[in-house]
């Protein structure tokens, strides 16, 4: 009789994409650059250690940033059979823990309210209404800072003392939004209610006061996953520390250089916090791009901070990327649509393109330009954070569907999307970095977020900037120099050689092959 050949589940995996999903540590980061397969790596670990009996699916706890990525790691899983792992985001884990706690000691369900502008709004006609003046126009403001220090976890006197010694700008003065802050959280806890932030506050205090809680929750849930774990802020990682205790099984993929939610609180260094946390912790590398082009990934690494591991391109060669400057907004979204329009001849689809801006205002215009020219196109929303996303999955707000029409996206929305042929405008001092990017961590944020942008595209890359807005003329963004460095030097290395550079190196070729060097 034959023998049966099994086929081998990890086929087709890297050696450090093998490594990462075999490895026997209790406890495991991975950092995995763009288009390095990271997902992937993630649902192959749970796929195996259910697959190999030392987890039970129903043991599985796997905490994501979004709905959108919850479902495509269930999707992901259901295709392997594995349909009991729970999925989904942190609030979605903290509003399950928080309600079977309250519904178990007989407490009256939990009220979690999705606009967190309609509880702001309601404080602000409270206090007006009291003889405190709060101007309607501070809205915005207040609710942004509102959202930074409960992602902190910060209240009164110790938001106080953070936002002195960061010199932070905030609505209100220091002490006058420590106060509104305190006035927020009464308000909530007088209407019985809790926000996105307040939420996840509840979660950890139960886990943290309530012993027979956490042990229960840790006997049940056997190992954590965390994707996207740049984009952790101080108070997910307060839930993730309290669910795991001193021993977790947990493990851990994300890349530093694309934590772009710094407005949400979220910073790369607490993945570096998880392996203080816990010192025993092991740090693998996924270094291997397999999006991009090997020139578009040369083009965008120039955008790493320094230090950065280096990235390795699967595929090799590629159409250069290109940068174009433009007298003014409109010449630039005019070219923009021609660009699109040229790769459409070229047989390319419209939804194999993508228009990236960094803020929604700049899309507006390219949205004209490419209905003058009979472009379909999808707009992909305005600004994107790992919070903003719960606001659908609560409230239930319908989604666009899918069509040939090229995407117009804010960078921000456009994290962890890909395009073949992808336009990043508006590469100029004011909207890349943006001019309320004032401090050396919000630089650092935007030349991430510069990074995503360009690590977006496959096939090819126009980055294009005008020289003039609606009222003021402006300068190349201090991130272009690097990138034009980088285009040179491989137009360079692309360039046909000619006299002795061309004889040197048929030179070269024949002495490879063996042949006999030409006469002179």
């Amino acid at each position: 009789m034959d023998d049966v050949i099994t086929p081998d589940p990890l086929r087709g995996l890297t050696p450090e994409q093998r490594e990462a999903v075999t490895s026997p540590a209790r406890r495991l980061i991975v950092r995995a650059s763009a288009g390095s397969g990271k997902t992937h790596v993630l649902t192959m670990r749970i796929e195996r250690r259910i697959r190999e009996g030392e987890v039970d699916e129903s043991q599985v706890l796997a905490m994501t940033f979004t709905r959108k990525a919850g479902d495509e790691l269930r999707r992901r899983l259901a295709r392997s059979g594995i349909r009991d792992v729970r999925a989904g985001t942190f609030h979605r884990a903290a509003l399950s823990l928080v309600s079977q706690f309250r519904q178990d000691h007989g407490l009256r369900p939990l009220v979690v309210e999705p606009q967190r502008r309609r509880l702001l709004s309601a404080l602000v006609t409270q206090l007006q209404d009291s003889g405190v003046a709060v101007e309607e126009y501070l809205l915005p403001r207040l609710e942004t800072e509102l959202g930074w220090a409960l992602s902190q976890g910060l209240e009164g006197a110790a938001y106080t003392r953070m936002v002195r010694q960061l010199r932070r700008d905030v609505p209100l003065g220091a002490a006058g939004f420590a106060d509104f802050l305190d006035r927020y959280v009464g308000l909530c806890r007088s209407r019985g209610v809790v926000d996105f932030d307040l939420l996840l506050q509840e979660a950890v205090s139960l886990l943290k006061n309530e012993p027979a809680l956490a042990q229960g929750f840790r006997h049940t849930t056997r190992a954590l996953f965390v994707d996207e774990t740049q984009d952790m802020n101080p108070l997910q990682f307060a839930l993730l520390r309290q669910m795991g205790g001193a021993d977790p099984d947990l493990f851990c993929v994300g890349d530093p250089n694309q934590s772009i939610y710094g407005f949400n609180g979220a910073s790369p260094s607490l993945m570096d916090e998880i392996a203080r946390t816990w010192p025993d912790v092991v740090l693998l590398d996924l270094t291997r791009n397999h999006r991009s082009t090997a020139a578009i990934v040369s083009v965008a690494s120039t955008l790493l901070e320094e230090g950065a591991r280096a990235i390795t391109p699967a595929r090799e060669g590629g159409e250069i990327p290109r940068v174009r400057a433009y007298d003014d907004d409109e010449e630039e979204a005019r070219h923009i649509a021609l660009w699109l329009s040229l790769r459409h001849h070229e047989r390319a689809p419209w939804s194999s393109m993508a228009v990236l801006a960094r803020t929604n205002a700049q899309l507006d215009l390219v949205a004209g330009a490419l209905e003058e020219a009979t472009i379909p196109f999808e707009r992909r929303g305005a600004e994107h954070s790992p919070a903003s996303d719960l606001v659908a999955e609560w409230s239930r707000t319908p989604r666009g569907t899918d069509v040939d029409a090229v995407a117009l996206s804010t960078i921000h929305r456009a994290k962890g999307l890909e395009f073949a042929h992808v336009v990043v405008m508006g590469f100029a001092e004011g909207l890349l970095p943006h001019y309320n990017a004032t401090t050396t961590d919000q630089i650092a944020e935007e030349q991430r977020l510069a990074y995503v942008a360009l690590s977006r595209a496959e096939e090819s890359l126009l980055i294009t900037w005008s020289r003039r807005g609606e009222t003021r003329g402006r300068a190349p963004s201090r991130f272009l120099a690097p990138v034009d460095t980088m285009i040179g030097q491989l137009e360079a290395a692309n360039a046909p050689l000619r006299g002795e550079g061309r004889r040197a190196r048929l030179a070269a070729i024949r002495e490879m092959l063996g042949d006999p060097p030409e006469e002179s």
